[in-house]
């Protein structure tokens, strides 16, 4: 349940934007305090109604402003379905993104699961053509890599002349952030506890939702240090969007697939993080746990999620390395990633 005092923010903060014209709401924008830019656009945060808001400019490209197109959740560029995994691709359209921030804000409104932001306000507005990410800059690598789908997608991002803004409820912590200063302090059991907790919590909304994140690492999770709230939805699916057929068989065949990956980044993160060890040693690490081997001189908790989640995480960083390095179209292992996923919950 969502607090009254909450809901009474958003409330006033929605209401101060609203009657706001597209050039005095683009002049609060640009006069905002920038905080990075990334894959999926730029971000700021500013001050409305004596509270801060988090604010996104995700490129809007001039297919996606087309009449027909607008708010439309079709894959307007016909990308593959595998461009959902988090792997740096091109995405899909802004309108998706909207679409799930909707979704969830409705949802947390009505009363329900409370872990995600409050999407406040959203308007496009007029924006310069913003450089592609580093990531995407060759774009003919880009393309090689992604396949031919991908270079109408980068070529309109590089023009694109708005932004589909979005201005959200600022949460002050990464997960990332937060977990990393906890574990170092007496509260490291409890911290990763409540991580797990949270993140199950998580991912049976996203399945309420017929949601899918594809992209649920910590960075991507924020907390207040009671409570994780899931965001940035830019490669998500849902069984609500305009799917066509390839897409619909990609959402049931990876129906869980938030589950076992934050299972799976919850075990890579504490292996770097309590370790150190770097991607190789931390593979060799996992699937010797996988093996049996006991973790040792860490908290209790992470000990014990280790070991639980080690057969989920081994089988996915297989499939991840295969993805990454081999080919896009490597086969997603549903059914051994479930078996394991399913035997870890007998053991908690």
């Amino acid at each position: 349940m969502t607090s009254p005092e909450r809901l009474a923010a958003h409330t006033r903060i929605a209401r101060s934007l609203a009657p706001l014209d597209d050039r005095a709401l683009a002049e609060r924008v640009a006069a905002g305090e920038p905080l990075g830019t990334g894959i999926g656009g730029r971000a700021v945060r500013l001050l409305v109604d004596g509270r801060p808001v988090f604010v996104k400019r995700v490129p809007l490209t001039d297919l996606e402003r087309l009449p027909g197109n607008e708010r439309s959740t079709a894959n307007l560029f016909g990308l593959p379905p595998y461009c959902h995994y988090g792997i740096g691709s091109p995405g899909y359209t802004a309108w998706r993104e909207l679409a799930a921030h909707t979704l969830t804000t409705e949802g947390v409104l009505a009363g329900g699961f409370p872990g995600f932001p409050l999407l406040h306000h959203w308007r496009v507005l007029p924006d310069e053509p913003q450089p592609l990410p580093d990531e995407l800059a060759d774009v003919e690598r880009a393309v090689d890599y992604w396949g031919t789908g991908a270079r109408e997608r980068l070529e309109a991002l590089r023009t694109a002349s708005a932004s589909l803004t979005l201005f959200l409820e600022y949460v002050p912590h990464t997960l990332h952030d937060w977990l990393d200063a906890e574990l170092r302090t007496d509260r490291a059991d409890a911290a990763c506890t409540r991580v797990a907790e949270g993140l199950t919590e998580l991912t049976d909304a996203l399945e309420g939702h017929r949601l899918l994140h594809f992209d649920a690492h910590f960075r991507n999770i924020l907390t207040d240090g009671r409570t994780l709230y899931l965001t940035d939805f830019g490669l998500a699916l849902g069984s609500t969007f305009q799917l066509d057929g390839e897409e619909r068989e990609f959402l049931a065949q990876h129906r869980h697939y938030d589950r076992v990956y934050t299972a799976y980044h919850l075990v890579i993160w504490l292996v770097t993080a309590l370790y150190g060890y770097g991607r190789e040693e931390r593979e060799e690490y996992i699937r010797a746990l996988a093996a049996g081997a006991r973790p040792e001189g860490v908290p209790r908790s992470a000990a014990g999620l280790l070991t639980r989640y080690a057969p989920v995480a081994a089988t996915m960083g297989d499939f991840s390395r295969l993805l990454v390095r081999e080919s896009r179209l490597t086969p997603y292992p549903h059914e051994d990633l479930r078996r394991a996923y399913n035997n870890s919950m007998l053991s908690a």
